[in-house]
């Protein structure tokens, strides 16, 4: 396969994972916006209460797993500890991408450089062993 090729694919397949990212991160944050808005407007809780509520019933939830399943919960709740707003989401995701991308466009290159040089041996070792040939059959060399 082509290393443009490759490298095409493998940015195509990159991008689209970012995009699914995103759009997790994205959804995680309004589900979790909307958790704390419920709380303050149909149970009655101003903002700080709602907030503590939603980390208590994390916590309390977190205690009743293993920890393996713990760690997930944390996850399910990202956002919505208003750490972190979405514009730095978005921003570490780019940031990821950015990398990611030069990572990937490096590891094309290395592999069309030592796809060229595989070539090039495989093309001396046909060379030579056609040379030997001719040599068996009094052919020139």
């Amino acid at each position: 396969m082509d290393a443009n090729i490759m490298r095409q694919n493998c940015l195509q397949i990159f991008n689209d994972l970012m995009f699914k990212i995103k759009l997790t991160l994205q959804f995680k944050f309004k589900v979790m916006q909307e958790l704390l808005n419920k709380l303050t407007s149909e149970v009655g809780l101003n903002a700080e209460q709602a907030q503590k509520t939603l980390t208590t019933v994390m916590e309390f939830v977190k205690s009743k797993l293993p920890p393996a399943l713990a760690a997930n919960v944390d996850a399910m709740f990202s956002g919505a500890q208003g750490e972190i707003p979405v514009q730095s989401y978005k921003e570490k995701a780019e940031d990821f991408a950015e990398a990611t991308k030069d990572k990937l466009e490096n590891l094309a290159e290395d592999a069309k450089e030592k796809l060229s040089e595989a070539a090039d041996k495989a093309e001396d070792m046909a060379k030579d062993a056609l040379g030997k040939l001719k040599g068996l059959f009094g052919g020139d060399k």
